[in-house]
């Protein structure tokens, strides 16, 4: 075998199918260029730093919306995309870099899947740090200001 960038051999890669990696877009690019693509999931490290403050889209708003209709409540991507109308490729993005600043906390779905016929659904709800600052945010609106 020979070795590839980033200290990783072909045979290493192969004998991990359908990994995730979390690595940097540049790994991406060289592995998709040379792994056939059903091999790696790439997920960029971009997606969820802890030090980026929020950024208040839209999109993200609407999700907020769903969330502070019941701030207890714990909701599947699906159940947000459905209250939302949001595309899956922008809405989990969206779930992720919240999660990564604190106002969101996840857990996977404590069932067997086999037995409802489904996978399990990652579950999302509000902390209390983003409750408070998405009520800040929609409070900001009424006073004319964005937070």
């Amino acid at each position: 075998m020979t070795p590839c960038a980033h200290n990783w051999t072909s045979l290493e890669l192969s004998l991990r199918p359908r990994n995730l990696f979390n690595i940097k877009s540049e790994q991406c690019r060289f592995l998709a260029a040379n792994l056939h693509p059903s091999y790696t999931l790439c997920r960029l490290a971009t997606m969820g730093k802890k030090d980026t403050p929020v950024r208040m889209s839209l999109q993200t708003l609407r999700v907020l919306e769903a969330f502070l209709e019941n701030p207890t409540v714990q909701l599947a991507g699906a159940e947000v995309h459905q209250r939302c109308g949001i595309a899956s490729g922008t809405l989990y993005p969206i779930l992720i870099r919240l999660e990564s600043a604190g106002w969101f906390v996840s857990r996977w779905e404590s069932i067997d899947p086999s037995s409802l016929g489904r996978p399990r659904r990652r579950l999302y709800r509000l902390t209390s740090t983003g409750l408070r600052r998405a009520s800040e945010v929609f409070a900001s609106f009424s006073r004319g200001v964005l937070a």
